[in-house]
């Protein structure tokens, strides 16, 4: 990666459409932001879980995880005036919330981006009547680095889908492939797992999502009507009736939670029962992700 200073990036609240561009000549205010540091990118924390062996050399193994990605963003600011800069002042203060994330897209070769929110100190003050320097202490809860570029495709059970019939018993056998409008490859372009949306969509029964590169299958058996869909936020661990009532998955599927989009590609299927002549859909939709 380049350095910080070398490369243009966008603190960006949406909720509040206060937006801090960095390194990309002056805002609408006409305040200049310079970004000189950003500590943190480049990886995240692995936190170690392996345990000393008691009478042994070595430690007992274990399966680790990213911790949250803690960012500095830190650098110096110039404003057309002395009450440009002290609106310039409150102004970053208010793009970075305690309680809520906020988006921070630095745009390398490929733009990526993560969703932060303040954490620690922030300290901004001036170094002249119109010119000033901050920094930022930001907390990403979660770690991976989004691509910008949406990646979605939608599939159907087709007229020919059998689904996976109950009992479910673990391991569950996944369907042959065949060529069929049922399947799609979407390319996760990252080097780690992204979680991804789905929305299954009726009429159907017995409805499974199977992604044949990491082998694992979401089933759901319960009926939906012509009107009705589910909501499935891997990320949050959560399916949803209507978008509001939760629904878990059928004994024999993965967890919800585990569901991700591998990096490279991901072949896609949706199976189900037909209850009428319109097939189960799903529409699947994540951004590429790095660590």
């Amino acid at each position: 990666m380049a350095g910080a200073s070398d490369l243009t990036a966008l603190l960006d609240d949406a909720e509040t459409g206060t937006s801090i561009p960095f390194n990309s000549g002056v805002d609408e205010f006409g305040v200049d932001w310079r970004m000189a540091r950003l500590d943190g990118w480049d990886s995240p924390d692995l936190e170690e879980g392996a345990e000393p062996r008691s009478g042994a050399d070595g430690l007992w193994d274990v399966e680790n995880f990213f911790a949250g990605r803690t960012l500095t963003l830190a650098g110096t600011f110039a404003a057309p005036s002395y009450e440009e800069r002290e609106a310039a002042e409150y102004r970053l203060r208010r793009a970075v919330p305690r309680n809520r994330l906020v988006s921070l897209r630095v745009n390398e070769t490929t733009p990526r981006r993560v969703d932060c929110r303040r954490s620690g100190s922030l300290r901004v003050g001036p170094t002249s009547d119109v010119m000033g320097e901050f920094s930022i202490g930001l907390l990403a809860p979660d770690p991976r680095k989004y691509g910008v570029l949406e990646q979605a495709a939608s599939i159907s059970a087709g007229s020919g889908s059998g689904g996976l019939a109950p009992p479910w018993t673990p391991p569950v056998t996944l369907p042959a492939i065949t060529t069929a409008p049922s399947q799609a490859t979407l390319t996760n372009s990252g080097d780690y797992d992204s979680p991804p949306i789905i929305t299954i969509r009726g009429p159907g029964d017995d409805i499974s999502v199977v992604n044949y590169t990491t082998s694992k299958v979401l089933i759901f058996d319960l009926p939906l009507g012509a009107t009705d869909y589910l909501v499935i936020d891997v990320a949050a661990g959560t399916t949803l009736l209507g978008g509001t009532s939760p629904r878990g998955p059928a004994p024999g599927s993965a967890v919800v939670a585990e569901f991700f989009m591998a990096p490279g590609d991901n072949l896609l299927r949706i199976f189900g029962t037909l209850t009428a002549a319109s097939p189960p859909s799903a529409q699947i939709s994540f951004y590429s992700a790095w660590t």
